[in-house]
């Protein structure tokens, strides 16, 4: 599974336990001397239930050939796929299996080449823990697999509606993506939580080959359909919700509590430099817990907060326990503008002519745009302006900054914007510039006449050469995004190299 190398001639081996685990302590469960593979694990709690959402008050942290961080983290239930806390819904599929009662099972493949170290931490509460680890060692073999396999979580309390996507995973390559586990707890009345819009994979944008994978409604994501509002639960092979019920919280409608999964078995995810995983989003309570295998030690983008954030409800904003990402540099941004039938990319705008931060732009939006609605004027959609945004592994989303306020499942509509940066060559040079887009773009370099590189149906890239001079050099990006074959995807892939190799950094500089 997941081509990993593996030696040929396993030992069959496990280590089982049962032990209690005092409260405000980490403790290791196992300790297994390598070359040798995990091949199941499987965990229950004593009494499940006598703690109050005690799934979620115990992390588990799973060390590979003394790494120095973990390549595995997260509450115990999460990594089960358990959200929200529960002791036990049905989940059957070839990787994660859960009975009744707290009865969770991992069938993911664990390579090590030296050793792996399994522990557990508790909060105030003591736990009790059985643990069965079964595994192959390869004894007298050699190990050349070198991924290893990573597993992350991460919640935000309250999301953003209408804004940046919930953000799910930010990893170094190579590697592969294998799955996630997804949980949503309704707090927003404006929308469905589904209408934020589904996955979004940005893979590569450094890389030779950058690709780009959006979905359409959140439920879509799990292989369901019309899933927004009412939904039976179910579990599949790869891809359910498994955990789909409506809370009443005393409000006029009742609340959707959600646990969803998606693996990538036959449709795998390898990437090379780097991939960013996002899911659209609501106003709304989120967890995930992301599953890839990768070379090289884990780069954490995220914070286990103290045990009481851990449990739903707790606040949890976005940045109170993200780390920050490697940096890929900084755009000016303007828009975003009518594109009405096109026109907005065959005419010269206001700010491709001028750059001034201060100023503002009529973007000719025409009656009835979901531009002009109330909450879309609200966020300043009625009015083009300069704005900054971090570029990230890469990539450029204008679906961060402008995305309408309508209700409706991934919302988009017609528009036009320009991103600006600077970049700095240390000499005169021809510059290599590959950039990926879907629907028209064009680029200007030191103000130049704009070169049209044409329409993508769907996500594509393609590389130009750019004569730069020593310093600082602008580059102007002008993007238009309809629907399209990427239900609405404005992102664009942006890489700059020197004859060298050498990577220039887009910068937003005035």
């Amino acid at each position: 599974m997941f081509n990993l190398d593996l030696p040929s001639t396993p030992v069959p081996a496990r280590w089982s336990l049962t032990r209690p685990v005092p409260p405000n302590q980490r403790t290791v469960l196992a300790d297994l001397e390598g070359p040798g593979c995990i091949r199941h694990l499987w965990m229950t709690l004593k009494h499940p239930g006598a703690i109050s959402l005690g799934n979620r008050k115990l992390v588990l942290r799973i060390t590979f050939d003394d790494a120095p961080v973990p390549q595995i983290e997260s509450p115990v239930g999460d990594f089960f796929g358990l959200v929200h806390g529960q002791n036990w819904y049905d989940i059957n599929t070839p990787l994660l299996s859960t009975k009744a009662w707290s009865g969770m099972n991992c069938y993911f493949p664990m390579p090590f080449a030296r050793s792996a170290r399994i522990e557990v931490e508790t909060g105030d509460e003591a736990q009790h823990v059985y643990l069965l680890c079964d595994w192959h060692r390869y004894p007298g073999q050699e190990l050349r697999e070198p991924k290893r396999f990573c597993a992350r979580w991460r919640r935000e309390m309250p999301t953003e509606r209408y804004g940046p996507e919930y953000l799910l995973l930010d990893a170094d390559g190579p590697g592969q993506f294998v799955g996630f586990v997804y949980g949503v707890r309704l707090l927003d009345d404006v929308d469905r939580w589904s209408h934020g819009g589904g996955d979004n994979f940005y893979i590569d944008g450094e890389g030779e080959h950058p690709a780009y994978l959006r979905g359409i409604g959140g439920e879509d994501t799990f292989g369901a359909g019309y899933g927004g509002a009412l939904h039976p639960p179910e579990t599949h092979h790869h891809a359910a919700m498994p955990y789909y019920t409506h809370e009443d919280t005393g409000e006029a409608r009742p609340a959707q509590r959600i646990g969803a999964y998606r693996f990538f078995i036959e449709d795998t995810l390898p990437f090379r430099e780097s991939i960013h995983v996002r899911f659209g989003c609501m106003r709304n309570d989120i967890c995930s817990t992301a599953y890839w295998y990768q070379e090289g030690p884990v780069r954490p983008f995220f914070r286990l907060p103290p045990f009481p954030k851990l449990l739903p409800a707790a606040d949890l904003p976005r940045g109170a326990c993200d780390l920050p990402l490697p940096d890929s540099g900084s755009w000016w941004i303007c828009g975003p503008f009518a594109h009405g039938e096109g026109g907005a990319m065959q005419r010269t705008l206001g700010p491709e002519a001028e750059f001034d931060p201060a100023k503002t732009y009529d973007p000719a939006h025409a009656e009835g745009s979901w531009w002009l609605t109330d909450g879309s004027r609200a966020k300043g959609y009625d009015v083009a302006k300069w704005s900054t945004q971090a570029a990230f592994r890469g990539w450029l989303d204008f679906n961060h900054a402008y995305r309408p306020w309508h209700r409706g499942v991934g919302v988009t509509y017609p528009a036009v914007a320009l991103a600006r940066a600077t970049l700095h060559a240390p000499r005169d040079l021809t510059a290599t510039l590959r950039l990926g887009w879907d629907d028209d773009l064009t680029v200007r370099v030191n103000g130049g006449e704009p070169i049209d590189l044409g329409h993508h149906a769907d996500f594509r890239s393609r590389t130009i050469e750019a004569p730069l001079r020593q310093g600082p050099n602008t580059v102007l990006l002008k993007s238009s995004n309809t629907r399209g074959s990427t239900h609405g995807g404005w992102a664009v892939s942006f890489l700059a190299q020197t004859p060298e190799g050498d990577t220039l950094r887009p910068q937003a500089e005035r």
